[in-house]
């Protein structure tokens, strides 16, 4: 993974695990491991891929982010992480825990709750592998 991390993107100082476990708290949820391993080697990153703009949120921003963005209101098993920049954001779908992992969706923020989200990645490894492509 830390491959995929250091490809022209802006990145940021790692996460502590004292960090990353006050995200969890806050959501009363226990992110996936190959999350946890990402924000421990660089807590969010931004920058162009070969497809689209990627906006990956540290995990001191996820709550306040989620709260701005009003996600609990709108689809209750959601918790976003980032987004294309624009009109697309990235979640972790909860709806089938605790009986299989949180699967990775893309959903519009205008409309958020209307529109059905899409999934895109079965982890979160597999969502980095699909946005940011191994060249």
């Amino acid at each position: 993974m830390d491959s995929l991390v250091h490809r022209g993107f802006s990145v940021y100082a790692p996460a502590t695990p004292a960090e990353i476990a006050e995200a969890e708290k806050s959501f009363n949820f226990s992110f996936p491991a190959d999350y946890k391993e990402f924000v421990s080697l660089t807590n969010g990153l931004e920058g162009q891929t070969d497809q689209a703009y990627l906006v990956l949120w540290s995990v001191k921003e996820l709550a306040e982010l989620n709260s701005a963005y009003q996600v609990r209101e709108f689809v209750r098993n959601i918790i976003l992480f980032g987004s294309d920049g624009a009109e697309e954001a990235f979640g972790f779908d909860t709806s089938g825990m605790p009986t299989s992992p949180a699967s990775i969706v893309k959903l519009p923020f205008v409309g958020m709750g209307y529109i059905t989200q899409e999934r895109l990645a079965g982890s979160f490894e597999e969502f980095l592998s699909i946005k940011m492509p191994a060249k």
